[in-house]
């Protein structure tokens, strides 16, 4: 398909979306950031997304690129709404907490996908939207109130997204009874994985070749125990993976509330793969015919040549940011649901009242002009409303206009 066709798709889809709902809650993602650049240093930019990280090997790095752009084309070609959803996004629906040993963050910037990159330390201070995808990089080390945050984050409607470490640190932690450390961790390794069939979103093109792409494991990556196989789906898993380790889930998912909760072992940022295959073995540019990008885009197209990467480096790299692309792809979606019970707007700066009849206390919270809520109760001249950030209370009825 040609730009020009591409971008009247695109143009098509926006009005479409644009009857269906009144877009993103700008109000409340412009006090999120605010918030951020009030926690953070003067000179610390909201995201560092443009600074690639030290992690993996040249050869990696190449195939992250070349699988985001491919992952980019086929979108373009095959699921344009979703490609305009995804970049209609604004940098506060995505949040990075930084790690050690992954960086998520430059995973989107080949993707090109906004997002706010924080420390682990500001997560217990900060208001998250329940309309946010939340990425913690492994190792995943926050605070016990953080891990309160994000619990009532993912039941108020947030997507929540863990990588290895992060199982021991964050989710099994916030989510008993769901996943946990299985006690064993692996040394270095590369192991086949299966993207499991259905008709899960986020498994959306995730595989193109009949060759299953190859997982790594960072010599001690943590694998997956599932403890309540009727609310956790197991999306990508591993024969080789269960026989050398005993537990063989690779990425999994469940609800908790209103939310989403994504696990994988290992990192979102690939940084080695392994090539076993003769297929494995061929120029990317076989992958992106597979993929159904036509000759003309296969070469050094916007700085990336997929001749300089292989099929088997490139299919597992697609594998991921296809998955990716998906999560946030059916958040954006979710939260087209999520917003129309959030009808009613602050029509001046209002402080919430624990009851009808009593003032607001000095540290209550404040709802702002402009501010979605959802109308939970009136009594006469008032009426109790909760806003994106799970603040509730109530405020006088002339303030909300629905």
């Amino acid at each position: 398909m040609r730009t020009s066709a591409v971008l009247s798709v695109l143009v098509l889809c926006v009005f479409a979306v644009s009857a269906r709902a009144e877009g993103p809650p700008a109000a409340e993602q412009a006090a999120f950031e605010e918030q951020v650049k009030e926690a953070l240093p003067a000179k610390k930019p909201l995201s560092d997304g443009d600074a690639e990280g030290r992690l993996g090997t040249a050869r990696m790095k190449r195939a992250n690129k070349a699988a985001a752009k491919v992952v980019e084309r086929r979108m373009e070609k095959e699921r344009p709404s979703d490609l305009l959803l995804l970049r209609r996004a604004g940098a506060a629906d995505v949040v990075v907490v930084s790690g050690s040993y992954d960086r998520v963050q430059d995973v989107l910037a080949a993707m090109e996908v906004k997002h706010v990159v924080i420390p682990p330390r500001l997560l217990a201070k900060l208001d998250l939207l329940a309309t946010q995808t939340l990425m913690v990089n492994c190792p995943g080390n926050v605070s016990r109130e953080a891990l309160d945050k994000i619990r009532d984050f993912v039941r108020r409607g947030g997507y929540l997204v863990t990588t290895d470490w992060a199982l021991l640190h964050v989710t099994q932690k916030a989510f008993p009874g769901t996943i946990k450390y299985s006690g064993k961790a692996t040394p270095n390794d590369v192991v086949k994985v299966h993207v499991h069939d259905g008709k899960e979103p986020l498994l959306a093109h995730v595989k193109l070749l009949q060759d299953n792409p190859r997982w790594w494991l960072e010599g001690q990556s943590y694998p997956i125990r599932v403890l309540d196989p009727e609310k956790v789906e197991v999306l990508m898993s591993s024969p080789e993976m269960k026989r050398k380790y005993g537990h063989g889930a690779v990425v999994v998912s469940f609800r908790h509330g209103d939310g989403k909760v994504l696990h994988m072992t290992s990192h979102f940022f690939l940084q080695q793969s392994k090539l076993v295959a003769a297929s494995e073995k061929k120029k990317g540019s076989q992958f992106g015919k597979k993929a159904g990008l036509s000759d003309a885009r296969l070469k050094k197209e916007e700085g990336v040549d997929l001749d300089e990467v292989s099929v088997g480096d490139l299919n597992s790299a697609y594998s991921m940011q296809q998955l990716s692309t998906n999560l946030l792809v059916t958040k954006q979606k979710d939260n087209e649901k999520l917003l129309e019970r959030y009808k009613g707007r602050i029509t001046t700066d209002a402080t919430l009242a624990d009851r009808p009849t009593a003032r607001p206390g000095k540290k209550a919270p404040r709802v702002k002009k402009d501010f979605r809520v959802e109308i939970l109760h009136r009594k006469g001249d008032k009426v109790k409303v909760r806003d994106l950030f799970g603040n509730e209370g109530w405020v006088p009825a002339d303030a909300v206009t629905q």
